[in-house]
């Protein structure tokens, strides 16, 4: 019996991206789950904060600092206090300070690993590539999670695609080195997106949105990359959930 080799490429295709959708659900579940553990904890502390006992004011105010500006898994700050520092970075570059460039940085193709390997396995890999980017990330740089599967990065002195390779090199080979499992070995990949201030946009949302488009064809392109924002691209991505 003669089989049709384009449907079983389609039934193939139709089969992953049907098992990516369940592991991006079940990853939407455990983030839905951390923010929800978060919000108890800001309740809980914004509570205390408005009590009366100065003592559980003081005890407070740092947990309530924690759960605001840093990563409970991986440390690092969260996008909200990324956009404060790159709104600072930006602030000095119009006095005539260095200039600044947003990255976007993902890791691809993760999404799978918990399904497979369990949600431990998945913390471990998340945790282990945000201190490979802190070990090659120049000091001057401000790095931040900003995703459940990415990364942002303020990075200072950058002004076009010749200041953005040996970085991007950088970044990308740190993020690419194997990493061993209980079973195996997994080899990541990663993707990165940039836009340059004032060139590619002169406020944080617009740097962010055009960094997500050029991650966007980056992914596109393939294999580990990295692409810098150009007027031919879309000003901004369709749907939030691309990146």
């Amino acid at each position: 019996m003669n089989h049709d080799p384009r449907l079983a490429d389609q039934l193939r295709q139709t089969s992953e991206d049907f098992a990516a959708l369940l592991a991006r659900y079940s990853a939407l579940e455990r983030r839905h789950e951390s923010l929800a553990a978060t919000h108890a904890q800001l309740v809980q502390a914004t509570q205390a904060l408005a009590g009366d006992a100065e003592p559980a004011r003081r005890q407070a105010a740092p947990a309530l600092f924690e759960a605001t500006w840093h990563d409970e898994l991986t440390g690092l700050p969260t996008l909200a206090l990324l956009r404060h520092k790159a709104e600072q970075q930006i602030a000095l570059a119009w006095q005539g300070g260095a200039r600044v460039a947003l990255l976007v940085i993902e890791l691809h193709g993760l999404l799978p690993l918990a399904e497979t390997h369990g949600t431990g396995v998945l913390d471990a890999v998340l945790q282990a590539s945000a201190n490979r980017l802190l070990r090659v990330i120049r000091g001057c740089d401000q790095l931040a999670r900003s995703g459940p599967h990415s990364f942002t990065a303020v990075m200072v002195g950058l002004k076009n695609d010749a200041d953005l390779a040996p970085i991007a090199q950088r970044l990308l080979g740190a993020l690419t080195q194997p990493m061993p499992l209980a079973q195996g070995q997994l080899v990541p990949a990663a993707h990165i997106g940039c836009a340059f201030f004032p060139g590619d946009g002169t406020d944080v949302p617009t740097l962010l949105d055009h960094a997500a488009v050029a991650l966007w064809e980056a992914r596109l392109a393939g294999g580990n990359s990295c692409r810098s924002y150009s007027l031919s691209m879309p000003d901004r991505l369709e749907s939030p959930e691309a990146v």
